[in-house]
């Protein structure tokens, strides 16, 4: 590795909307579980991947949220678990599928909130 410079390879967020405009009910949601300041830094999808899951293993969430976000917060999960193996390994063709199938978990959690 060199002295001076590193490689730096990660997921960003673009979002060509403010995140709160586009995902209205998933920032909602975020805001009413005490993490208004993801929607704030408009952490990307890949990130905000864990906090789903906490949201979900909170024995404090209400049940109607835990039954419609746990399917998803679970698929999303699986999902950036393969995208961390194919950014680990480089590979950014499959990291890129991956994170396409993430964002689509995204668009129809946003439906179901």
């Amino acid at each position: 590795m060199s002295k001076y410079m590193q490689v730096d390879i990660r997921v960003i967020p673009f979002y060509e909307k403010r995140f709160e405009k586009r995902f209205p009910n998933i920032a909602e949601l975020l805001r009413r579980m005490s993490h208004k300041d993801l929607v704030e830094r408009e952490i990307s999808f890949y990130e905000m991947a864990d906090y789903l899951e906490t949201i979900t293993d909170n024995p404090g969430t209400p049940s109607n949220v835990r039954d419609k976000l746990g399917p998803y917060a679970e698929k999303i999960m699986e999902l950036k678990e393969i995208a961390r193996e194919y950014l680990l390994a480089r590979r950014l063709n499959e990291l890129d599928q991956v994170l396409y199938q993430m964002e689509d978990q995204f668009v129809d959690l946003e439906e179901v909130l």
